[in-house]
């Protein structure tokens, strides 16, 4: 597959962990033929990543949860408290969540940058691991929007949104900077944010980039949340 330039500039770790042994493995020499990242595979589904796994590297954990309940999965987030919020060294993943769980909203909130419901394609399970290490969210739209939105009245789009006078902001945003950060906060992939302001990929990134250190965040959430706060 072609590396893209941000996950060249960082170097990544993969931690696997879940309650099916040959799951993981077989997960694990997938990512490490795939992208190249060395893997850790936890010896059970409670473990935590050791500290030296990743010294100066980007983590990336990928929460099997076959077989797992609802509270399985909130019981291994709480092991780690804010730090899937607020550390942009660490990034979440759940795949195989049943939907009967309901509780994809829920890891939203936690930090969780990405879930996938059931077993998928292998070039899906690339896009999905390859968006979420570039800083991307992956759940449906949907869901983002209702989280962001869900305690200032009705979700709105982007460009419903832009039709109101700006607001005062603490810091200096650009007009496509506002633009830009208005789609993060509804759940707009860079993709989206590409076609609808036609602009290109690079340029988008370059936008995100820039936001991110005016309104100093470390990750899409914390800007979605952001947005959520100043904008919305």
């Amino acid at each position: 597959m072609a590396i893209s330039t941000d996950m060249k500039i960082r170097k990544w770790v993969a931690y696997i962990v879940g309650k099916h042994k040959i799951q993981k493995g077989l997960l694990a020499s997938f990512i490490e033929r795939e992208f190249g990242f060395f893997c850790q595979v936890a010896e059970n589904g409670t473990d935590l990543p050791d500290e030296k796994i990743a010294p100066g590297r980007s983590l990336l954990i990928v929460r099997d949860c076959s077989g797992d309940q609802a509270d399985d999965i909130i019981n291994y987030l709480d092991l780690y408290g804010e730090r899937l919020l607020h550390d942009d060294m660490i990034c979440l993943v759940v795949i195989n969540l049943s939907p009967e769980t309901g509780i994809e909203a829920e890891l939203l909130r936690r930090g969780v940058r990405g879930v996938i419901n059931t077993s998928v394609a292998p070039n899906v399970l690339i896009r999905f691991i390859e968006a979420v290490i570039n800083g991307e969210l992956w759940f449906p739209r949907h869901l983002v929007s209702r989280c962001i939105l869900e305690n200032w009245g009705q979700p709105a789009s982007a460009r419903e949104l832009l039709s109101s006078d700006p607001p005062s902001l603490p810091v200096s945003l650009t007009e496509r900077e506002r633009e830009v950060l208005l789609e993060i906060g509804i759940g707009s992939t860079n993709d989206q944010i590409a076609d609808r302001l036609c602009i290109s990929q690079h340029t988008v990134k370059s936008h995100i980039y820039s936001i991110f250190r005016k309104i100093n965040v470390p990750n899409r959430l914390q800007a979605a949340l952001w947005a959520s706060k100043y904008l919305i």
